[in-house]
């Protein structure tokens, strides 16, 4: 090793956190011999708070560079979904401007829009996987990415090296010319993409699923502790005595009756 590299790892270990920290504490174990806290033993303890602060420091170097890695990481891995994203918009609408723009009368209207139908699924269900709360598979996954970079354009590109006539009316295997064929798998890819919507909406409603059972279960009140909440009913005869009204007082009858003695004494008189 060159002395100028000695040198630079030498002021390397000198300045790192490790060496900083074991420092540190050997200095305050030094600072306790001095005061006299410490006395036996006290060139080991001096020794091993230096080696215990090393340890300390390179862990928290560690931690801190495995936080940083895990954060670009992170980055990276939106970075390349981004950049992934749009490689797949291009590849759509490449595949839907060759046969929006139709060169040499390859593509009928009903290829047209096999195309345009099985373009928007594809878009779609990317999105939908993107945003989606469920499991997705990695099958899954990278089956709908290459239907979008690969096998579609492929298919189109292939069909449009076709000629015209050729493509429409020479039979390939099985009886079927290139423009039939292009229709079948056109379908094929249609129905794979279907089948994995269909499981990603199974995935996305187990999910909300979890997450309802998980609601109620924490939130919902058992009907023991309704009814404990529930006033008691009080004795019938209780109620029906507060309910009865009460009697009106019979001073206005006595009156009355007074009146009518004493009209018949006079009468009598």
């Amino acid at each position: 090793m060159k002395r100028g590299g000695r040198a630079e790892a030498l002021t390397d270990f000198l300045s790192s956190p490790a060496n900083l920290t074991g420092l540190g504490l050997a200095s305050l174990a030094l600072l306790a011999r001095l005061t006299g806290i410490i006395d036996a033993f006290w060139l080991l303890i001096v020794a091993g708070s230096y080696g215990l602060g090393w340890q300390i420091g390179r862990l928290a170097v560690s931690h801190d560079r495995n936080r940083r890695e895990h954060r670009e990481a992170r980055a990276g891995g939106a970075a390349r979904i981004a950049v992934e994203r749009e490689d797949i918009d291009e590849s759509l609408n490449r595949v839907m401007r060759m046969v929006t723009e139709n060169r040499g009368g390859l593509f009928d209207s009903a290829l047209q829009r096999a195309v345009t139908e099985l373009c928007a699924r594809i878009r779609s269900l990317i999105e939908r996987m993107e945003a989606s709360a469920g499991f997705i598979s990695t099958e899954d996954a990278h089956g709908a990415r290459r239907i979008a970079l690969d096998y579609l354009p492929g298919l189109i590109e292939s069909f449009m090296a076709i000629p015209r006539e050729f493509a429409a009316k020479k039979a390939l295997t099985d009886g079927k010319t290139a423009r039939e064929l292009l229709h079948e798998n056109l379908a094929v890819l249609q129905r794979k993409a279907a089948e994995m919507s269909d499981d990603l909406a199974a995935q996305d409603a187990r999910s909300f699923l979890n997450h309802a059972r998980f609601l109620q279960n924490q939130f919902e009140q058992s009907p023991n502790l309704i009814q404990a909440s529930e006033p008691k009913p009080e004795d019938g005869n209780a109620a029906g005595n507060r309910l009865q009204p009460t009697s009106a007082p019979s001073g206005g009858t006595g009156n009355g009756d007074k009146v009518r003695q004493e009209d018949s004494r006079h009468e009598n008189r």
